[in-house]
């Protein structure tokens, strides 16, 4: 029967093991129990999670950041893994157990030093992707069942943020810029409407939804077609509303470095209108 060789015994819960070349993080509790490195662990034995570590940095990388935690604290972020991977989403397991061991160990320890971080998209976050955020909303209510402190909502949205990365072709970090730009647009509708837009709103979510939608047809090179007369209609009738999705379009253009078309200034003027007719 195969057998895992275990060459590293990070804590009860949690050993590192080799098998058929292969670098595997197994996960189970009190697996790591009066074990030692050069033993071995048979296949059937109580495994909860295997994990494949398949690059030497992440390897590193996990190992270095296991070791900063107890026991407790470990427990905490198997079981946030366990929520995340058991969810229906499509995840990419190999990348979220490193980057959410990462992010909620650093994050116990920034708050039990009273370090607060505080995250500017978690509105953002929660529109766009809402299955990711309410997975991670369960991911810090348990922490915060099980840990002696107590998770903001900022850390929903940052959580929300590593497990959308994990089922997109987009990175954390597309994922981030995107949300800046959103920020960005928001911020100039709110300066020439003159008025602070319902984050709440149907509104506000049809919006945002637009503007990641948009980005990523300018990223991709994808043209919407020209609207012949309602192009001069809106321009006519909305000037301000026109001039406010103009001045997007152009802050986009400049951020992203592409070109854009009248077509699409058309349809985010719609958008923008209909935070005018919110406010009637």
């Amino acid at each position: 029967m195969s057998s895992y060789l275990i060459t590293k015994v990070l804590n009860n819960n949690v050993i590192i093991c080799t098998k058929d070349k292969e670098e595997y993080v197994l996960i189970a509790k009190g697996i790591g129990f009066n074990k030692k490195a050069g033993m071995s662990l048979q296949e059937n034995q109580t495994i909860e999670k295997a994990y494949i570590l398949d690059q030497k940095l992440q390897q590193e990388h996990y190992k270095t950041i296991i070791e900063y935690a107890d026991d407790t604290l470990i427990q905490a972020v198997i079981d946030a893994v366990n929520i995340i991977t058991s969810s229906e989403m499509k995840i990419d397991n190999q990348t979220l157990v490193v980057s959410v061991t990462d992010h909620i160990i650093f994050a116990y320890k920034r708050l039990k030093q009273n370090q607060i971080i505080t995250n500017p998209f978690v509105v953002e976050t929660k529109q766009l992707y809402s299955e990711a955020y309410a997975i991670a909303e369960k991911v810090i209510e348990r922490l915060n069942d099980v840990l002696d402190v107590n998770f903001p909502e900022d850390e929903i949205g940052f959580i929300a943020l590593h497990i959308a990365s994990n089922t997109e072709t987009l990175s954390m970090h597309e994922i981030e810029i995107i949300n800046h730009l959103i920020n960005k647009s928001i911020f100039i509708v709110e300066h020439d409407l003159k008025f602070t837009v319902d984050k709440e709103s149907v509104q506000y979510q049809r919006f945002i939804r637009h503007i990641q939608f948009l980005i990523r047809r300018l990223r991709n090179g994808e043209v919407l077609q020209k609207t012949s007369p309602f192009e001069a209609l809106l321009k006519e009738q909305y000037p301000q509303c026109f001039n406010i999705a103009l001045k997007i379009m152009k802050m986009l253009q400049q951020e992203l470095n592409v070109s854009i078309y009248e077509a699409e200034v058309i349809y985010l003027t719609l958008h923008v209108y209909h935070f005018t007719v919110d406010k009637q």
